[in-house]
């Protein structure tokens, strides 16, 4: 049989077979593993004991860069010093490199315990002995001198004011001392952009942005960006998104953002943070306007997605979450008029899910999130209900083992369900891990009647041991101050939803003797309140913050014994509630929102 040569497949000439046999090699390299080299170093040492890979690694240290390799070499020497058997000249060799590292980072006080520790191991190391002369203090030296504050090194102080509250970190910014910059490392992690906004509000953006331009050290610490433009006007905002282009490149260490704005002015901000960031982990956004189709960016690594709107359709944004499905671990999508998109979400790998929508007559939606939601810590649910769910509920009552926070609400219903709520109860009886729990309907008479919201739901909550905020309606069933009593002992934050008229007055003094000892937040809804003081003085005047339908109010007395209310301003509440609850020791009493990132 004849066979015709191809070029580069089957015959040709010795020389041409010789050079071939000489380049084929680096071609099928580049073309079938570019990295090659790394491959090679791993599959050589593979086959080396601990102390032979503990020389490689060490050796592989001597070329980076201490100032710039910090993490890489305290990773590397603590591996090595793991070793039983390392032999002391590499422990040496190892701390002395960690000692290099921190001292380049301005970390003296790691650092000389190292150079204490080469100097046990080898007295007369003499590069140990010039760096303990040169650079740290001997430890005779008194530390804290009178009048003065402790010399700590800054590593000290940054885990000293990692404890303290936002209040605080902006206090510290007017001290002449190293804790200004790091309060306003800190602080400036989370940045706020508001466009379009009030004057003193636009100014204070307006030279945020300035700052990021021009300075690349504090733009580096910007890792979760938000930006608000209020309300759906139409009027332009050219000028400030154009700084915003400008101020996204720089901001190198991002990691999370949120948008707030028409869908038009969002989809620039998108389309330049697809040109600039590939390394965002988490984007949040709420078209205030709601009825566009925005075009998504191609991001394939979120883990944190949230998207709340009224109107548009279901296609772009599905898409989106079938290209992050194996990373997305928290979603959170508001939309009253979408159905839960069980195809494009991967469930099992979620921990937190937050969804509002509608739940059609055939859903079988709640059936897929408890079978496969194994992982689930926070689950939300905010329902407009079609479909029979108390067979799905009791189907898996013993699903969803990690979870810690549970929220249902009924924003409507079109259904005859009576088991519904005990349904509920009895998935939710006896989960001592339970942190916070919200049960609301719209109406507590026709909840009993239809639903079945009745006394088995308030019965299952002294099971609920370790329960710190509980939001409910009141069935009407229950008396007041029975009610009360079998809220759990622990609770902190306390919402009560009353839909039916009662004397607001006479209401709470039926409740105070019940309250939990530990209570220090009181939210109230849907009360008719004439007298906020009067109401809280009478029902709660143990608690720290109250709410009182959208507004906050901090509780404090007077000299002379008398009880005040602090109303917040709206710019707190609307943007920073969460952090101003904090600071007041009720972290736990509203659900996260999705713009504050984990």
């Amino acid at each position: 049989m004849h066979h015709r040569a191809h070029p580069g497949l089957g015959l040709s000439s010795p020389s041409s077979s010789s050079s071939q046999a000489q380049s084929s090699p680096t071609r099928s390299m580049n073309v079938f593993n570019p990295k090659i080299i790394d491959a090679s170093v791993r599959d050589v040492t593979a086959g080396l004991s601990d102390e032979q890979k503990a020389d490689v690694l060490l050796y592989a240290m001597s070329h980076l860069e201490p100032e710039r390799s910090r993490t890489l070499i305290e990773n590397a020497v603590q591996s090595c010093l793991s070793i039983s058997r390392l032999p002391p000249a590499n422990a040496a060799k190892a701390r002395l490199m960690r000692a290099k590292a921190r001292l380049a980072a301005g970390l003296r006080v790691g650092a000389r315990q190292d150079i204490q520790a080469v100097l046990e191991l080898q007295p007369d190391n003499p590069e140990a002995a010039a760096l303990m002369a040169q650079h740290v203090v001997s430890p005779e030296k008194q530390l804290i001198q009178p009048r003065t504050t402790p010399g700590f090194s800054t590593e000290i102080w940054r885990e000293i004011v990692l404890w303290l509250p936002p209040r605080d970190l902006k206090s510290l910014l007017q001290v002449p001392h190293v804790l200004s910059r790091i309060a306003s490392e800190l602080l400036f992690q989370r940045v706020d952009i508001h466009l379009a906004s009030e004057k003193r509000e636009s100014q204070r953006s307006a030279d945020i942005l300035t700052r990021i331009i021009t300075d690349a050290s504090f733009a580096g610490h910007v890792k979760t960006l938000r930006v608000f433009v209020p309300g759906r006007e139409t009027f332009p905002i050219t000028f400030q998104t154009g700084m915003l282009s400008n101020a996204l490149p720089k901001l190198t260490n991002l990691r999370n953002v949120h948008c707030s704005m028409r869908w038009k002015d969002m989809y620039t901000v998108l389309r330049i943070l697809e040109t600039i960031s590939h390394r965002l982990t988490g984007l949040s956004l709420m078209p205030s306007d709601g009825t566009g189709e925005l075009r998504f960016p191609r991001f394939k690594h979120i883990m944190q997605f949230s998207y709340h709107s009224t109107g548009g359709a279901t296609t772009q944004v599905y898409e989106f979450l079938v290209q992050n499905k194996t990373s997305i671990r928290h979603l959170s999508l508001h939309n009253p008029n979408w159905s839960f998109p069980t195809e494009a979400v991967s469930i099992r790998h979620l921990t937190t899910l937050d969804f509002q929508g509608t739940f059609p007559a055939d859903s079988r939606a709640f059936a897929e999130i408890l079978a496969n939601g194994h992982q689930l810590e926070s689950l939300r649910l905010e329902c407009i209900l079609e479909c029979s769910a108390s067979k799905q509920f009791r189907e898996f009552a013993d699903a969803l083992p990690f979870l810690h926070h549970f929220a249902f609400s009924l924003m409507g219903y079109r259904v005859n369900d009576h088991d519904l709520f005990p349904a509920i109860a009895e998935f939710l009886k006896g989960r001592t891990s339970l942190r916070t729990l919200q049960l609301t309907v719209p109406s507590a008479d026709w909840a009993l009647k239809r639903l079945g919201y009745d006394a088995t739901v308030w019965g299952v909550l002294p099971s609920l041991t370790s329960l710190r905020s509980l939001t409910a309606t009141l069935p009407k069933d229950v008396a007041a101050a029975v009610a009360m009593w079998l809220v759990p002992r622990g609770v902190h934050a306390l919402s009560l939803q009353a839909l039916t008229p009662v004397n607001t007055i006479e209401f709470v003094s039926q409740l105070r003797a019940g309250l939990p000892p530990p209570l220090k937040y009181i939210g109230l809804r849907n009360f008719h309140i004439e007298d906020a003081t009067a109401v809280i003085e009478q029902g709660f005047p143990m608690v720290r913050v109250a709410r009182i339908d959208d507004d906050y109010y901090t509780v404090a007395r007077a000299a002379a014994g008398q009880l005040l209310l602090e109303e917040w301003p709206k710019g707190r509440t609307q943007y920073n509630a969460r952090d101003w609850l904090e600071c007041y020791g009720c972290s736990e009493a509203e659900w996260r929102d999705p713009t504050q990132f984990l």
